[in-house]
């Protein structure tokens, strides 16, 4: 079985999308030795971060398109099937005239269920191409079974062809220490003294405005002195939201920290005495397993795919109840027990998840589209 997987997101601003394939592609390809393995990498892409996946079973290919449509209308049917492709997986959106069967992942679909929260062009965009892409597809993919509900719902694809995947967080988060590590990241982003933490897309869906005021409360109301982080790069699709963020007047202690990369991310999360995800919605919330696994605790929001992520190892609030959520934060970093049994849980939660699962779940796919089950 010959398969192609589409890795453009490698150098997407997609941080899910990018962590997804990366980390998909390298369990499957310590799992799988029998089939052959045609990788679609962004020609920009350094030797380095594709070393580990040279193998006898791999062949490499270089995406001369940087154009989404040129890529996806004439570039992709070409290569698949010059290449003989069996089963091609992609994520989102599949190529136009696909000459052969495709598995598409599709992370959420949450643009149908919360538009406010999309710029019109984009909405727009996703609502016409994404159902396509999952009704056609062989098989859907995704990470929660809030999304696979979904995908089920309102795009009318057959629940036995949407297979839940649950993602993990790489082994770099479970070997993360609080120590040396741990302060020179917060150093290096200019974290001084205790912290709390959040990381991610500095976007509407995220909640940002919630979690400063609520963290404004808990310096008043309960007198907690950390420092509340939060990490996450720019988007230009919203950039007026990001503008917005940055320009309202902060409470002291909030720092603005930027882009945080993948390398020191773990060192970062292990630092934090609390991580804060009060997302209002989320396809799966890989960041509080991440959080999880580095033995921090987490408050993190009770909508959507969370409560699936996180079960009884953390604490979980209404996105839309400031004082809930700052209760929530003054009990996780005020002394007490509290955390070390939250850290221990986390650990234990996070290990319940695996990409070596998820890299077979995924195979199985792959062998039941190509034997032609139903």
């Amino acid at each position: 079985m010959r398969i192609g997987i589409d890795l453009h997101a490698l150098h997407s601003l997609m941080q899910g999308s990018r962590t997804y394939i990366s980390n998909l592609t390298s369990a499957l390809l310590v799992a799988d030795e029998a089939n052959e393995y045609v990788l679609y990498l962004p020609r920009d892409i350094r030797e380095d971060e594709i070393q580990a996946w040279r193998r006898g079973n791999v062949e490499v290919r270089y995406l001369k398109c940087q154009n989404r449509i040129l890529r996806l209308c004439l570039e992709f049917p070409f290569r698949l099937r010059r290449d003989r492709i069996d089963v091609f997986h992609c994520q989102y959106v599949p190529p136009l005239l696909c000459p052969c069967p495709y598995v598409v992942t599709i992370h959420d679909i949450l643009h149908e269920v919360y538009p406010e929260f999309y710029p019109g062009k984009l909405r727009r965009l996703m609502k016409l191409t994404y159902p396509i892409g999952a009704r056609h597809a062989a098989r859907v993919i995704t990470g929660s079974d809030y999304s696979r509900e979904q995908i089920h719902q309102l795009y009318r694809v057959p629940q036995d062809h949407i297979v839940v995947t649950p993602y993990a967080a790489s082994h770099d988060f479970e070997q993360a220490d609080i120590g040396a590590d741990a302060a020179r990241a917060a150093n290096k982003y200019g974290v001084s003294g205790p912290y709390i933490l959040f990381v991610g897309r500095i976007e509407p869906r995220k909640n940002i405005h919630g979690l400063i005021r609520a963290y404004q409360r808990a310096r008043q109301k309960a007198g907690i002195t950390h420092t509340l982080a939060i990490g996450g790069m720019k988007d230009p699709l919203f950039e007026e939201f990001f503008e917005d963020v940055l320009g309202e007047k902060q409470p002291e202690g909030v720092s603005f920290i930027g882009g945080v990369s993948q390398e020191d991310l773990p060192d970062l999360y292990a630092g934090a005495d609390l991580f804060v995800y009060p997302s209002t919605a989320e396809g799966f919330g890989l960041p509080v397993l991440e959080a999880m696994a580095c033995g921090t605790p987490v408050v993190c929001s009770n909508t959507t795919s969370l409560p699936e992520v996180i079960g009884e190892a953390g604490i979980t609030v209404d996105p839309k109840d400031v004082v809930g959520l700052s209760e929530a934060i003054s009990r996780v970093v005020s002394p007490g027990s509290l955390r070390e049994d939250m850290i221990r849980q986390g650990q234990d939660r996070a290990k319940t998840f695996s990409w070596a699962r998820a890299a077979k779940q995924t195979i199985a796919v792959y062998r039941a589209i190509v034997n032609g089950s139903n």
